[in-house]
């Protein structure tokens, strides 16, 4: 009986991968495998509805009362990111860096379009959020457009940019601290997490300087427009100390081991104080409310589908017992024949594919951990490198890149073909990376 309902578990799963894939919603699909899984954990006896006795992981509090609660913490940590994004937002802040950076560029596209890569991995080491990602976009991609930086380089290059930011962003680390138990944001992490910025910006600037070249022809020379444009609303220009503002919290969280929100807190009020929002209270409160109330509501979706994880995960624990004789004979021991398969195919976290935790991988992971083969430091660069670089940068399903190319008005597939080859090369080389930095755990 048990061999059955592990192979009834296997097939559900890759029913789901393919469900996933073909662009199925998320959130429903993981509450449905969820139920499926708890139901088939309780026919082979590995779990039941409720167990007073507190010995068994049961199905009325273990799965799916505990499942997403113990989420809570995590979800006010991206909460508080989101809210951080919009801010700069609305206080003008992301507008005068985006200024300053056209300034500094000049004439030269290529360079411009550099400059503003920098700037947007900078700002979203800490910001998160589609609404974010889509109101910075809204400022860099009609500068880019006027340069005469072609579309899907346009949309590649920010996309780059702002999954180049996630290395560091904690509020995009968290939500894999509630799928992995034992990783932290420590030294070994930030180390990595360095070295995967530097990667992915240099592939960034590599593929504007190689794409440009090979349209250096149809390249316009067209003056910064930008440079002049007014801020929308009545905002004045930010001032230098508000321009510091994206840096804070990194820096206290990095440097100074300030705790996430702490920092988020500390830069809010630094950037609404040199914004001028101090000497009006009314003012104050109104952007406060308002900027939280969007942030929150731009990343509902994700705490919905995460919450939802958590439930999966859950049933998943109990009914490791089951899958463990039929996937364990063929699972690879040896670490470096894991990283170098995950190397190699990294496009399998396209389109919500097996290798994205945000998609079919999510089950993909939860199942390798429930074999208990993989410490977790072997886990996590497998699936975080994909996840970031592949599925949080450039793939198509994720919200903020339909956005993009829906935006700059794009195929996915000429996206794809300037932007794909860069993103892989990025995830091949950070497998390895993680492989040597990672050695010793975290």
């Amino acid at each position: 009986m048990d061999i059955v309902i592990g192979i009834l578990l296997i097939v559900s799963f890759l029913l789901f991968a393919v469900y996933a894939m073909r662009g199925g919603n998320l959130m429903m699909g993981f509450l449905f495998m969820a139920i499926l899984w708890a139901g088939l954990g309780a026919i082979a006896g590995v779990t039941v509805w409720n167990d007073p006795t507190g010995t068994m992981l049961d199905i009325n509090t273990g799965i799916f009362q505990n499942g997403p609660t113990s989420y809570g913490s995590s979800a006010a940590i991206i909460m508080f990111g989101s809210w951080f994004g919009e801010v700069l937002v609305e206080t003008g802040i992301a507008k005068t860096l985006i200024r300053k950076a056209v300034e500094l560029g000049g004439d030269h596209p290529a360079f411009t379009c550099s400059l503003l890569s920098v700037l947007v991995a900078v700002i979203f080491c800490t910001a998160y959020g589609v609404g974010a990602v889509i109101a910075i976009g809204c400022i860099v991609f009609p500068i880019l457009l006027s340069l005469g930086i072609p579309k899907p380089l346009a949309a590649g290059s920010f996309l780059m940019a702002v999954g180049c930011g996630l290395y560091f962003n904690k509020s995009w680390f968290t939500l894999f601290e509630g799928l992995m138990e034992g990783i932290s944001f420590s030294a070994t992490y930030k180390l990595f997490a360095a070295i995967a910025f530097g990667v992915q910006l240099l592939a960034t600037i590599l593929m504007i300087i190689v794409v440009m070249r090979r349209q250096q022809s149809k390249a316009r020379a067209v003056s910064a427009w930008a440079a002049g444009a007014p801020l929308e609303d009545g905002k004045q220009e930010a001032n230098f100390l508000a321009c510091l503002t994206p840096l804070i919290s990194p820096v206290l969280s990095i440097a100074c081991n300030v705790q996430v929100i702490p920092s988020i807190l500390i830069a809010v009020i630094w950037g609404t104080f040199w914004t001028g929002y101090f000497k009006e209270p009314k003012k104050l409160s109104t952007l406060m409310q308002k900027t939280f109330a969007n942030g929150v509501a731009s990343i509902g979706l994700v705490l919905g589908m995460l919450m939802m994880i958590q439930m999966y995960q859950q049933a998943a624990k109990v009914c490791a017992p089951l899958l463990a004789p039929i996937l364990s004979p063929i699972m690879p021991e040896n670490t470096f024949l894991l990283v170098v398969i995950f190397a190699l195919l990294a496009f399998l976290a396209l389109f919500r594919g097996p290798f994205t935790v945000w998609g079919a991988g999510g089950a993909t992971l939860t199942m390798m951990q429930g074999l208990n083969l993989y410490p977790v430091h072997v886990l996590f660069p497998l699936f975080f490198i994909p996840s970031t670089a592949i599925n949080g940068s450039i793939c198509p399903t994720q919200s903020w890149c339909v956005w993009a190319i829906g935006y700059t008005k794009i195929t996915t597939k000429e996206y794809l073909r300037t932007v794909l080859p860069f993103a892989l090369a990025v995830a091949f080389v950070l497998q390895f990376v993680a492989y040597v930095v990672f050695a010793n755990g975290f």
